[in-house]
């Protein structure tokens, strides 16, 4: 059988911290409408409508809130196997972890700026019955149309420090990710960020510098983003959230200039984490292609010029999109 040019096929799950898991739990499942599915004493387990593992986001207990890990599917057992014998070659390896909930043993690793990801093959197909059983063969949960309703998860952004973003970079590019776009201050000097995607997706990961990171290996957590069939449910999300009392971080909804994403940011309160709902990005099939450039100055975060997120890095804002402080919402 022919192997794929890459160890992995998709961005599994996330797992993020939160100091108020409560507060995160009525959040997502209240607000957002995720499907709980599973506990245990430290963590709380979610998918959307339309994910088809046990879960893509599971929510963990920290007096700090951040990001605890990256799960990654291989693409094969065999692929799996060369996943490791790779990142044990470059010194990426942390080494073997038992299953979690929803997936078999996994392969620790960590990305050049600290973040921790695993990778692992064995998972659990979760088809639910009953209430939540759909009369669809190929839908896993039914449509029950519970808060803002996203059909499933589609990409995560991490920030690393300054002069990092190259070995983020040769990174992915050795995991056989492609970079259908990269961002830029100008041509002279190396890239600041890129989107990085396994397969059709516009990006499974993006990676971008944070300015007012300095040192290596401080790298931060920026967003998690779930995705809608359409704009008009961004739309009807966004007077949802705001009829139970929450904002737009960035104002108005707005389109990515890179990646053509229509999208809103709100804030889970119980980890002061970023949550993008999001629709209609660009989707990429030719193994050949990009990176299509993008520039600062041209602010590719946002097409239609509400906020530039780079603008307020440069004022020493952390992650560029807050002003660093998380307002607690009640819900």
């Amino acid at each position: 059988m022919a192997r794929n040019p890459h160890y992995l096929s998709q961005l599994a799950h996330i797992e993020i911290y939160s100091p108020d898991v409560d507060k995160s739990v009525q959040f997502l499942r209240d607000v957002v409408g995720l499907d709980e599915t599973g506990r245990d004493e430290q963590s709380v387990y979610f998918r959307a409508w339309g994910d088809y593992f046990h879960h893509t986001l599971k929510v963990t207990y920290r007096e700090t809130g951040g990001l605890a890990h990256l799960g990654w599917r291989a693409d094969s057992p065999e692929a799996l196997d060369d996943c490791v014998a790779y990142l044990e070659s470059i010194g990426a390896g942390l080494g073997w972890v038992d299953g979690d909930l929803g997936h078999g043993r996994a392969y620790r690793f960590l990305s050049p700026d600290g973040h921790t990801h695993e990778v692992f093959w064995e998972v659990v197909w979760l088809r639910e019955t009953g209430e939540k059983g759909s009369i669809y063969a190929d839908r896993y949960a039914s449509n029950r149309r519970i808060g803002v309703n996203p059909r499933r998860f589609d990409h995560i952004t991490y920030m690393v420090a300054k002069f990092q973003y190259g070995k983020e970079k040769a990174f992915w590019q050795g995991m056989g990710l492609k970079n259908p776009d990269e961002v830029r201050i100008s041509d002279e000097i190396p890239p600041v960020g890129g989107l990085w995607t396994i397969g059709n997706l516009s990006h499974d990961i993006a990676v971008f510098t944070d300015p007012t990171i300095d040192g290596p290996g401080q790298g931060v957590f920026n967003h998690i983003a779930f995705n809608f069939d359409s704009r008009e449910e961004v739309l009807l999300a966004l007077d949802y959230f705001t009829e139970k009392g929450f904002k737009s971080v960035m104002g108005a909804p707005t389109r990515h200039k890179a990646d053509e994403g229509f999208f809103i940011y709100i804030t889970d309160p119980g980890s002061g984490i970023l949550f993008e709902f999001y629709a209609c990005a660009r989707l990429i099939f030719a193994p050949d292609h990009g990176p299509d450039l993008h520039y600062l100055k041209d602010n590719p975060n946002d097409a239609w010029g509400t906020a530039n997120p780079f603008a307020e890095m440069g004022k020493g804002k952390a992650l560029g999109l807050t002003d660093g402080v998380v307002k607690p919402v009640d819900i």
